[in-house]
């Protein structure tokens, strides 16, 4: 279940489709490839908030930036707008905790927003984890992919179970080892593309 109301969820899919002429069906894949990638991104980024609050605090400013117009695709794909935003979150919930730590009260515009350059490269590490981890969970969650080969790769890939058990605990032979992450990782691979910053 989404941690953001699904009335919202459906309002901003509408918003979207009004400014960008995109059809509703893409902005729902877009959504339920982004929810699940932002809030393991949040996890893995900051253990001091919570995932559910962060993203629906971002598909909130989302919906502002939407409504007031103030995407314009010209300046680049949303994708890549939308990988901003989490980001520039991200970071100021990092600059408002060091503030907070260092005893400050003050008004987060009032710090500085530098941000160390190996914070900031974690961010950008643990986002393209988390839409890996992302995609691939959805090839397995939501894919036609058999029983038996989901519960293989995650043996053998998830739970780091040696090739030997792995063959033995599921009668397959090492290339059908092979095959079944390879083909999850194809199929995650063409999911990932779908997060590509560049597009």
């Amino acid at each position: 279940m989404s941690a953001f109301p699904e009335t919202s969820l459906t309002l901003l899919r509408k918003i979207a489709v009004q400014v960008t002429g995109e059809r509703e069906a893409a902005w729902v894949r877009f959504f339920g490839l982004y929810e699940p990638a932002i809030r393991r991104f949040v996890a893995y980024h900051d253990s001091a908030h919570d995932p559910d609050d962060v993203v629906q605090d971002i598909f909130l400013k989302l919906v502002n930036v939407v409504q007031a117009g103030r995407y314009d695709s010209s300046m680049g794909s949303f994708r890549a707008f939308l990988a901003t935003m989490i980001r520039r979150h991200l970071v100021s919930l990092y600059r408002q905790d060091q503030a907070r730590g260092a005893g400050l009260h003050v008004n987060i515009d009032d710090v500085d927003p530098a941000v160390p350059a190996d914070v900031a490269e974690q961010i950008d590490i643990k986002w393209r984890l988390a839409r890996h981890q992302s995609a691939i969970e959805h090839v397995l969650t939501k894919t036609a992919i058999s029983a038996q080969s989901r519960a293989v790769y995650r043996a053998y890939v998830e739970d780091e179970m040696p090739l030997d058990d792995v063959i033995a605990k599921f009668g397959v032979t090492k290339a059908a080892v092979y095959k079944i992450k390879s083909r999850v990782e194809q199929m995650a691979a063409v999911i990932e593309e779908e997060f590509a910053d560049e597009k």
